[in-house]
């Protein structure tokens, strides 16, 4: 009747931790912001989808292949979104949470220990942290605990049989390891260290089941070796693990120093200094913040005490060899880095409990008074013990929900100006298009502010400092910026008033700005300014006749044009707008004006089509400033624009639709003011 009564309050307690640890998961899981790491991992599971099956991708400086697989099913059931994106996480960290469980009960054979490591594992930030994030990072303690358990039972097993069964398991997983992040490579290293103890602490037992440890090794290096193979074939891929042979080549040459340095940050990070990216961590943060960091080193000293059996040895060899990636790359410690170490970190947390304990419930007292106060001094230690868990679980949370989230480094670090924008669109009821302007174009940054858009009545376009993009059939527009990416000044005097947004980003930077700006484009402002662009004409080469049909430049029709500020003097910047109706979507193009003196001889130029071409449709006008650069000695006369548009990888002219053998028009005239 105990032993079931027990095994029901185990029961209770894994589902209250679970349901814990659930909560603290998933719990403003979409409010931590969506940055590019993330996104490059979403990426590689959508390549998957499309049918690119590889153990590695080299998206993000090298990524391993396991965690993405579920990741692609994810988006088969939630669509390219965020959710997707960070959704896998979440269920590799509850996974996490059950197999500690698993791990401390079965190579303990305490359920007490299961109960703790899984609560611990729950309720600690390290392990919480990364169900916040989509990186892959998480699913290398997932795999190394039923490989960690194999070695155990495949020693210690009661039978042959069962012997067996655990290291063909833990042989896989051991094999799964290297798919999971880059550190999981060095898991074969704690595989050596515990064959070479038990040769020496348990030898005749190593010998009896040589041949399980061989199948545990074999299938180890058959379930990695795709990887191994490729990773051989495209050795320029792995940019990672050049980090870290860095690090040893300076070991090599005899460079002590920086290690000595990189082994104090590493130690002293469970209790003093803990990781300092503000992506993983509040900066600083230790692994433990109260009393479980004493606890922790009691545990790696009854490890030692206890070294001969091989349960408590394996938990140093997996700390130890976990920890070198970060001791080998630069700026330890890192979450990430060290993430195989969480099962042994866990369970040697938990082990002086247990420890303390088994000598309140097991112990021959020798008399009645001892034995009347064995249980009293029982219970109290349970009691001590929940309110700890509750303390850790809550400092968790409050640092984690209230805390890191809303801190400016996570703002500025992930760029979530992006996703405050995908927000913004999302809770604004106007279905007015909308402008992001950039300060450079990579994919990953669109992607940012793409994923997490769940309008479809939204349509978005990207530009780079010097252009804006009308979609079709819209003559208003939105325009959204960061204030440090603001787009070139001459364009916002043309179409913005830069003192009435009609949003400002509620989040701010380190600095204390709220650094999203958004703007209304009025449609008369538009119509205004494309009606004198129309008015303009446009010439062939060396004709005073205007062109009177639509000029076509490659995919796009040359609508007008309007220079800014005609009073330019010698010295000063001219600005011009041209504007251009796109007829299908561009190639990666530029278009050139040229400025030319009375001589031909060119004076100034720009070149630049700003705009990210991928998303442009049939029917949007492109506006671009072209900024000229003029000299300070600048001869009065007559000068004249050209202009045309070339492709970027070919810097062929695109072909006009009117006769002009250099592929180029000339616009009107213009005077510079002379200086006073």
């Amino acid at each position: 009747m105990i032993n079931k009564t027990r095994f029901g309050l185990v029961h209770i307690a894994i589902i209250i931790i679970l349901l814990a640890a659930f909560f603290l998961r998933q719990h403003k899981l979409m409010d931590y912001p969506f940055f590019a790491d993330e996104l490059e991992n979403g990426d590689i599971a959508l390549e998957i989808l499309k049918g690119n099956i590889a153990p590695f991708y080299p998206h993000a400086v090298g990524q391993e292949a396991l965690y993405h697989y579920p990741m692609a099913l994810s988006f088969v059931v939630f669509g390219d979104s965020v959710l997707a994106n960070r959704w896998p996480s979440v269920a590799w960290s509850m996974v996490f949470v059950a197999l500690m469980y698993v791990y401390g009960q079965r190579l303990f054979h305490s359920r007490r220990v299961g109960v703790l490591a899984a609560g611990l594992t729950a309720a600690l930030w390290w392990p919480a942290v990364f169900a916040h994030v989509g990186l892959r990072a998480v699913s290398l303690p997932v795999t190394s605990v039923p490989a960690l358990l194999g070695l155990v039972a495949g020693l210690q097993a009661s039978s042959d049989r069962r012997a067996m069964q655990a290291g063909i398991v833990g042989g896989i997983f051991a094999g799964l390891t290297a798919y999971t992040y880059t550190s999981g490579r060095g898991f074969p290293a704690v595989l050596v260290l515990f064959l070479l103890y038990a040769l020496v602490a348990h030898r005749k037992q190593l010998f009896k089941r040589w041949r399980v440890f061989l199948a545990y090794t074999g299938l180890m290096i058959a379930v990695s070796a795709w990887l191994y193979v490729y990773l051989y074939l495209h050795p320029e891929y792995d940019l990672r693990i050049g980090f870290a042979r860095e690090g040893l080549d300076l070991i090599l040459q005899g460079d002590w120093k920086g290690l000595a340095a990189a082994l104090s940050a590493t130690l002293g990070m469970f209790t003093i200094k803990g990781e300092s990216v503000w992506l993983y961590n509040i900066t600083g943060r230790p692994v433990f913040v109260g009393p479980e960091g004493w606890l922790f080193y009691l545990g790696l000293l009854l490890c030692l005490w206890r070294w001969r059996r091989p349960e408590y040895a394996l938990q140093l060899f997996v700390i130890g060899v976990m920890l070198v990636p970060t001791l080998l790359t630069e700026h330890p410690p890192s979450w990430t880095r060290s993430i195989g170490l969480l099962p042994g970190l866990l369970v040697a947390t938990v082990l002086p409990i247990e420890w303390l304990a088994n000598i309140l419930t097991t112990r021959q007292w020798p008399n009645a008074l001892y034995k009347r106060a064995a249980k009293p001094m029982y219970t109290l230690l349970t009691l001590l013990v929940i309110l700890l868990g509750i303390s850790v679980y809550w400092r968790t949370a409050y640092d984690m929900l209230e805390v890191w989230m809303n801190h400016p480094g996570v703002y500025w670090m992930t760029m979530a100006f992006y996703g405050e924008t995908a927000d913004y669109i999302n809770r604004s009821p106007d279905s007015i298009p909308l402008n992001y302007n950039m300060d450079v174009y990579v994919p990953w940054r669109k992607t940012n502010l793409q994923r997490p858009i769940q309008r479809k009545d939204v349509a978005v376009r990207w530009t780079i400092n010097n252009a804006f993009v009308f979609p079709k059939d819209s003559c208003s527009l939105r325009l959204a910026f960061q204030i440090y990416a603001a787009p070139a000044p001459a364009l916002q005097a043309a179409f913005i008033d830069v003192d009435t947004p009609i949003y400002i980003g509620p989040r701010a930077d380190p600095s204390g700005q709220h650094i999203l700006r958004v703007y209304n484009i009025p449609c008369q402002t538009f119509k205004d300014h494309l009606a004198r662009a129309q008015a303009a004409k446009v010439f062939l080469p060396h004709s005073t006749t205007p062109i009177s049909a639509p000029v076509e430049v490659g995919p796009l029709n040359l609508l007008g044009y309007e220079l800014l500020n005609p009073d330019a003097q010698a010295g000063e910047r001219l600005y011009m707008l041209t504007y251009w109706s796109v007829r299908q979507r561009p190639p990666n193009m530029a278009t050139f004006l040229h400025l030319l003196d009375q001589a031909g001889e060119l004076v100034a130029q720009y070149d630049g089509f700003d705009v990210v071409v991928d998303d442009l449709m049939p029917g949007d006008i492109v506006v671009q400033l072209h900024t000229l650069e003029l000299p300070t000695k600048l001869a009065s006369g007559v000068y004249r624009f050209q202009i045309g548009a070339y492709t970027r990888d070919s810097l062929e002219r695109l072909p006009l639709n009117v006769d002009s053998p250099d592929r180029l028009l000339w616009l009107d005239t213009w005077q510079p003011v002379a200086a006073p």
